[in-house]
């Protein structure tokens, strides 16, 4: 009993020396002060202290390559109050180069698309087919001179479910972004809607 008493007795006195010095005890002197109190010799049985994972982020593709994740996260382009808010690194197509005439009237951006990722990713805005509803879009074929996507509206139960939120009494334009296999560049961008 007297030996497993000096034992901690040490071994606290080891702590508190450390915590004066704000220098916390080496790993050998952690290992005597394990062994004494379990009666092994000192660094026989101790493991050193795992280290904290490393963070480290995604390398950034070469100029030219698909990134790993296009389009992942939050579209970049989003409504404001006066309109489209565009940040840096993402442009808009040219009107030119896009052919939206088969997108309903509702679609209030429905003529514009931005480009991100180096070109890999498209963004625009669609409307549901009802406010209860949501909207997806897909690339349906991708041509040398141009991409077509489909707007599809999502199918929502007669009445929804009953963890539902009540739908809303305006629709709004919703943000959908696709990704190609290669660039945009100079393509024509074809939207159309359906199933």
């Amino acid at each position: 009993m007297r030996a497993l008493l000096t034992a901690t007795t040490a071994v606290l006195a080891l702590g508190v020396l450390a915590a004066c010095g704000n220098e916390a005890p080496a790993v050998s002197d952690q290992a005597a002060a394990h062994s004494t109190q379990t009666g092994g010799q000192p660094g026989s049985a101790t493991k050193p202290a795992p280290e904290p994972p490393s963070v480290t982020a995604e390398p950034t593709p070469p100029s030219g390559e698909k990134p790993r994740n296009p389009s992942g996260g939050q579209p970049p382009v989003t409504i404001g109050p006066n309109g489209p808010v565009v940040p840096s690194g993402v442009s808009e197509v040219p009107a030119q180069q896009v052919d939206a005439s088969a997108l309903p009237s509702y679609f209030e951006y429905g003529n514009r698309v931005w480009a991100f990722d180096g070109g890999f990713s498209l963004q625009f805005f669609a409307s549901a087919s009802s406010a209860c509803t949501g909207v997806r879009a897909r690339v349906v074929d991708q041509a040398a001179n141009s991409v077509k996507i489909l707007v599809e509206p999502l199918d929502a139960p007669q009445g929804g479910r009953p963890d539902d939120q009540p739908c809303a009494m305006v629709m709004t334009p919703q943000a959908v972004t696709v990704t190609l296999d290669t660039p945009l560049q100079d393509r024509k961008v074809v939207l159309s809607a359906g199933r």
